[in-house]
């Protein structure tokens, strides 16, 4: 029997790539009760507490991760990724959580953590597109530059090369905003070495 939440957990789960959580569902009016019916008519899986997939769509990792662990930010590799400056898929899947955070669940699943201060945690946060096109939390490209320059030693030369050549290239950069951030996490003049040979 379709219920009167059907239309709009389905939206949920459309614009989600076929996840949806409990608390979601919730948000749009429905009840436990109905939410459970929901889950046991569509055949939806759980996958951790509180978490739902359909299991006729290919799971999106990310956004999976983000339902989750929903204070985690995409970064690093996994950011270059999404805004398109590498074509490497991000083997592990990484992000940057803020420095009192407890990432023990989230390493228990395979990811690469990075910590950040507090004060830097925020900073260039945004909501970008899975390839799926489902939302989840990263940082812009700005910020995601700065932490590929602060980390450098840490990346394929080669990844590093394409992904600053890739950001030059972007007709969306903003460079105001990248000095801006490489200001705030003091490595103005590393960026700047770095631009002045790449624009």
């Amino acid at each position: 029997m379709i219920t009167k939440y059907d239309k709009t957990l389905n939206s949920i789960l459309e614009a989600n790539a076929g996840i949806i959580t409990s608390a979601e569902a919730q948000e749009a009016g429905a009840t436990r009760p109905a939410f459970s019916d929901y889950v046991r008519r569509h055949g939806l899986e759980r996958t951790s507490r509180g978490v739902y997939i359909d299991p006729d769509v290919f799971p999106d990792e990310m956004a999976l991760i983000q339902k989750r662990f929903p204070k985690a930010a995409f970064s690093h590799e996994s950011a270059l990724y999404l805004h398109d400056l590498t074509d490497r898929e991000p083997m592990p899947i990484s992000v940057t959580v803020d420095s009192g955070y407890n990432a023990g669940p989230l390493k228990a699943q395979g990811v690469r953590i990075y910590y950040t201060k507090p004060e830097w945690y925020e900073m260039g946060l945004a909501e970008v597109e899975t390839p799926s096109g489902a939302k989840v939390r990263a940082y812009d490209k700005e910020r995601t530059i700065c932490d590929l320059i602060r980390k450098r030693t840490a990346f394929d030369p080669a990844v590093f090369r394409q992904a600053i050549r890739d950001y030059v290239r972007s007709r969306d950069k903003n460079l105001a905003r990248l000095s801006d951030y490489a200001r705030a996490m003091n490595i103005e003049s590393r960026v700047y070495e770095v631009m002045e040979v790449a624009l």
